[in-house]
């Protein structure tokens, strides 16, 4: 289960100025925020079985790493985005460019997948390239992440921007990731963002 408040935001250094604030002061597990590169690229039949299903498949590149993920179930209220998620390193880079459901075989997210999809071709549905700056939070009773990501959806009708904050919940007390999620955003005045990366790619 994946967890997460999205914010749209209009300045990347709200991400910095959030960092120093008090309200986090001795919960940062670093010193200074993990920088990411990013490259995801999604998947879908040609019938978009999958997006019909309210399924996404996606392969990620994150520096060094390949990571398949499937993400189902979606519920969304108020920037807070809460849905099923499995994941999967890749060692092949192969299978990154041609990806099939197999892969994920010994998983609950099989099922799901063979349902939507049965045995057609996956084919490239859209990419999207950005930077991505994360810090891990700690606060004794919960542990969770904030992070922005700086960059650009690749669609066929023209590339739209992206930048967004996120708060994702990791472990621990829910209900603590919830207020201190929420203390930022009305603190900084951040607008929440109910549509995933995905779906403003198809917009």
């Amino acid at each position: 289960m994946e967890t997460e408040f999205k914010y749209r935001v209009t300045d990347a250094s709200v991400f910095d100025q959030i960092i120093q604030d008090p309200i986090l002061e001795n919960h940062l597990k670093n010193d200074r925020a993990e920088d990411i590169k990013m490259h995801a690229v999604y998947f879908d039949t040609e019938n978009h079985d999958l997006r019909k299903a309210g399924i996404a498949y996606r392969i990620r590149y994150e520096n060094d790493r390949i990571v398949a993920t499937i993400k189902w179930d979606n519920m969304v209220k108020d920037g807070l985005h809460s849905r099923e998620e499995f994941n999967l390193v890749i060692n092949d880079e192969r299978f990154a460019e041609e990806p099939d459901i197999e892969i994920f075989k010994s998983s609950d997210a099989y099922d799901v997948l063979y349902a939507a999809v049965g045995d057609k071709k996956l084919t490239k549905l859209i990419e999207m390239e950005f930077d991505r700056k994360l810090a891990k939070v700690d606060t004794g009773r919960s542990i969770s992440a904030i992070s922005i990501d700086d960059g650009v959806i690749h669609r066929r009708d023209g590339d739209i921007g992206i930048l967004e904050l996120e708060i994702e919940w990791y472990y621990g007390d829910e209900d603590d990731f919830k207020e201190l999620a929420l203390r930022i955003a009305d603190k900084y005045s951040l607008e929440p963002e109910n549509a995933s990366k995905l779906q403003r790619g198809f917009a």
